[in-house]
């Protein structure tokens, strides 16, 4: 997960590109991550959530959420949602299915 508070987007995709090449070198074709993780931000950039739609992500969990917008979601049972990172990109181009677990 990159450092969404003070990294400049450039950081975070040579991050992200890194990692990925390590794996595809080290597991093959099967090593390529489909879910991404933010297992501890200080809030969700929806920049970021576009960057791993147009990366082939299949989706993103989040980790960590305000609780009161939780306790929100999971009354109305809106817990998961399809995330569209960006108003300029043509959808689903930048969508990505979100998830935050109960």
């Amino acid at each position: 997960m990159s450092d969404e508070a003070a990294a400049h987007y450039r950081g975070a995709l040579e991050q992200l590109s890194l990692g990925r090449r390590f794996l595809r070198r080290l597991f093959g074709a099967c090593g390529s991550p489909r879910v991404a993780w933010q297992i501890d931000p200080f809030g969700h950039a929806r920049e970021l959530a576009a960057t791993f739609a147009q990366m082939g992500y299949d989706g993103l969990f989040l980790g960590r959420v305000d609780h009161q917008d939780k306790r929100a979601r999971q009354q109305r049972r809106e817990l998961e949602l399809i995330w569209r990172g960006s108003d300029s990109l043509e959808p689903p181009r930048a969508d990505i299915f979100t998830g935050d677990p109960p």
